[in-house]
């Protein structure tokens, strides 16, 4: 059997067992493109807040699973760089199926939205310079970070990545997690940032 071939190190997963018919509202909303309400709790509120949303894809990222929606009745959008919804499943308190269909945005490209720039999260694009060291080194080397990125080799142990992100808090993490193989070059004002949270850190 698969299992004895397959396995998972769960450290840090999501449990979706309480999830299932939810998850199922949604697949089937985006199967036949109708809008959902929905109630959800998001990260830094209190309460939950209900309201509706046309559902457009469902998506995996580190282990979690979101849905890009759109808010209905769609609002025209402010400028190009404007952000539809990321909902993070596990936080839908709720979710029913309105008899309401929808028609699916012609504008709406998913691999231009998120596979274009580092950072779930899409605030407005930024450059970043980084060095990195050792192991870091040859596991950022190994792997796309933006479809545009430059790998430049220093030498045997170290290398140079440029990249495009658009997410200041998830590049702050990503580079703190190597450690002192890390070095941020590019943008200066992020650079001070991370100073700084090492400082506290450090208190």
């Amino acid at each position: 059997t698969y299992d004895t071939l397959f396995s998972t190190i769960q450290n840090g997963l999501v449990d979706y067992s309480g999830h299932h018919d939810i998850i199922h509202t949604l697949i089937d909303a985006l199967k036949t493109r109708h809008v959902i309400s929905i109630t959800y709790r998001a990260i830094t509120e209190d309460q939950p807040k209900t309201y509706d949303i046309m559902p457009l894809k469902l998506f995996s990222h580190k282990d979690t699973i979101y849905v890009n929606a759109r808010k209905y009745p769609a609002s025209p959008k402010k400028h190009a760089d404007e952000f539809d919804p990321v909902l993070a499943v596990h936080r839908i308190v709720s979710a029913e199926k309105k008899d309401i269909p929808f028609e699916f945005p012609a504008d709406y490209d998913f691999e231009k939205i998120f596979n274009r720039h580092f950072g779930i999260i899409k605030d407005k694009a930024f450059k970043v310079t980084a060095e990195f060291t050792g192991w870091a080194a040859h596991y950022v080397s190994e792997r796309t970070w933006s479809p545009d990125q430059k790998i430049r080799r220093v030498d045997e142990n170290s290398i140079i990545l440029e990249f495009t992100a658009s997410s200041e808090p998830e590049v702050i993490s990503w580079l703190l997690w190597f450690g002192e193989e890390a070095r941020l070059i590019k943008p200066q004002h992020l650079t001070k940032n991370i100073a700084d949270r090492i400082a506290k850190m450090m208190k």
